[in-house]
């Protein structure tokens, strides 16, 4: 057995050596992944990392698969070739009730005219308005302020029911790219100016809801799907939760998010819905089915009116950089039904905990595999891979609809596999040990010198040396006292310095007998307890020798103390002996000088 437990002891042993360097490296992986990922974390926090995450957003919205055309949706746009065959610029009041009387006469769900129609353009007002107010199918657009009384924001066209009326303004990034969409919103209070007229988009009493909201909710009711408002405020349509964008989900950091905004999740880029021009329609060549039933949108497509986005399709684009804004309306409505109808998912996020452990997460892996890998090249190749893999993963999640962070995790890779190779090749460069060295060094002559002068306060101040030192203040004063007198008599100094010698003498004899006394008292106090063991002596001898004991130990402890004192009397002798000697020269040196 005893041959088995040292061969265990043994593989154990070895094992433990053989795993301490995989230790202290998993230790340095730990580290510098900790450190990466709180790094990062603080990048993000600051917003540093937001616009090259939304740059990844954009390019996982460019790789996605095209979707069909909505069906439920048809775009009317009003193009330049329209504008030019009707000549006429803006399009008349007059034509815009035409347009509108010809596609009712269609029976569509909806209508939204996506038009401001707040002053009058041309002839045929009345008629406009007659069939704003009266024709429940169409909803009108306003824009609203943004809190400046220079922008208060433009009115819907005149008359018309506030139900039928929504806001036409979008959540615009910095740079212009439509990435969100607003639903609903307190229009902001316009601050110093009371002369501003006031209208239902710059009422900061009113809640409204969004031209694309509208044109869904009035679809949906079709449907028997009416809205509901959860008690945290969230907006649910039937079984389908519309959830709100917070300022910090997915890449966004800090983000404005004011009002009831979502992530708009697009369609296509070349063809949300069935489109047609405007002339179509005034000329009859529009199938009925295209429009029975459906949601129309009427707007500018053009380039002349500046109704125009950047979206994530603009990016490497030569030419339709731009989506107008029927097209923009359009991509919204059509995800609330695909959400709502078909089941297409809302965009949804992870919490801050997850997204951290997915980071760090990746931050382990690149230190774990430089740390393991030697060879440049295979290096290389590796951490190649594992950033197609973060970045396939990333999509993969993209197209459940789940937005995560892609290049935080990324960097973490890349940054933590880079520490620990650099430390590597500082330390085998002899850098690490040298610079370690250095630092014990220091650290010992600190430690050093700080023991030094603690030793040296505690002799300062105890109550012997201040006496040693009160005798050398007496001396000194004699000394000046007796120069001053008889400046060329030193016999008084040199007559008492012959004494030294033989006090010095009988201090050491005097030390040396109580040297002998301590051990022999020392010897009869173990001769003492040597007896008081045995087992043939009784118990009161037994009382007798520990009180003996006790004695010999008080003795011993006396000529101890004894001993003790002598050495500081003789240590005081010797320093007065080397002050005498001291003065005597100085006297001899005066009464040179003086012959």
């Amino acid at each position: 057995m005893s041959k088995i437990s040292n061969k265990i002891r043994s593989a154990a042993a070895q094992l433990s050596q053989m795993y301490k360097p995989s230790r202290a490296l998993a230790q340095s992986v730990l580290i510098a992944s900790a450190a990466v990922t709180l790094s990062l974390m603080g990048a993000r926090q600051l917003g540093i990392l937001e616009p090259v995450e939304l740059s990844a957003y954009d390019q996982m919205v460019r790789w996605r698969p095209e979707e069909q055309p909505d069906s439920r949706l048809l775009l009317v746009g009003i193009t330049e070739a329209d504008i030019q065959k009707l000549k006429q610029w803006p399009i008349s009041d007059r034509k815009i009730a035409e347009i509108l009387q010809k596609l009712d006469q269609m029976q569509p769900a909806v209508i939204g005219l996506d038009v401001l129609r707040d002053v009058p353009l041309g002839d045929g007002r009345q008629e406009l308005t007659k069939v704003l107010q009266k024709n429940d199918r169409i909803i009108g657009v306003c824009l609203v302020t943004d809190g400046s009384p220079d922008n208060p924001g433009s009115p819907p066209p005149p008359g018309m029911p506030t139900n039928r009326v929504g806001f036409a303004d979008f959540g615009v990034d910095p740079g212009g790219i439509l990435r969100r969409a607003l639903l609903f919103m307190k229009p902001p209070t316009i601050e110093g100016n009371s002369s501003v007229q006031k209208h239902l988009c710059n009422d900061s009493s009113q809640v409204l809801f969004s031209f694309n909201l509208q044109l869904a909710l009035r679809y949906l009711q079709g449907q028997k799907i009416s809205p509901k408002l959860a008690p945290d405020q969230s907006l649910w349509l039937g079984k389908t939760q519309l959830k709100q964008l917070a300022s910090n989900d997915g890449g966004y950091r800090n983000a404005d998010a004011r009002g009831y905004q979502i992530l708009i999740n697009y369609r296509s880029r070349l063809q949300v819905a069935n489109q047609v021009r405007i002339t179509d329609v005034l000329e009859g060549k529009v199938d009925p089915n295209l429009v029975k039933d459906k949601i129309v949108l009427i707007g500018y497509t053009t380039e002349t009116v500046k109704d125009l986005f950047y979206t994530p399709y603009s990016g490497r684009q030569q030419k339709n950089q731009f989506m107008p804004g029927i097209v923009a309306h359009a991509q919204v409505v059509s995800q609330i039904l695909s959400a709502v109808l078909d089941n297409r998912p809302m965009f949804w996020f992870w919490p801050e905990w997850a997204e951290i452990l997915w980071i760090s997460g990746w931050s382990i892996v690149g230190g774990t595999l430089a740390s393991r890998m030697a060879h440049p090249a295979k290096l290389t190749v590796t951490f190649a891979a594992l950033l197609s893999g973060c970045c396939a993963i990333g999509f993969g999640i993209f197209l459940l609809g789940g937005w995560v962070p892609v290049a935080a995790p990324a960097l973490a890779l890349i940054l933590t596999g880079g520490s620990i190779v650099s430390a590597e090749r500082f330390n085998k460069a002899g850098y690490g040990k040298a610079i370690s060295d250095r630092v014990k060094q220091v650290f010992k002559i600190e430690i050093d010198q700080a023991k030094k002068e603690q030793q040296v306060a505690e002799i300062t101040e105890s109550a012997f040396f201040k006496e040693l030192q009160q005798k050398k203040d007496k001396l000194r004063i004699s000394k000046q006292e007796t120069s001053e007198k008889a400046p060329s008599e030193p016999q008084e100094i040199t007559a008492s310095t012959p004494e030294l010698p033989k006090v010095e003498s009988q201090t050491d004899e005097y030390l040396a007998q109580l040297q002998e006394k301590a051990k022999q008292q020392k010897q009869r106090a173990a001769a003492t307890e040597s007896e008081s063991g045995s087992k043939t002596v009784a118990s009161d001898a037994g009382s007798g020798a520990s009180s003996a004991e006790t004695k010999h130990d008080d003795e011993f402890s006396d000529l101890q103390t004894k001993a003790k004192q002598m050495r500081q009397r003789r240590g005081a002798q010797k320093i007065i002996k080397d002050e005498k000697s001291d003065s005597l020269t100085d006297k001899e040196d005066l009464g040179g000088k003086e012959e």
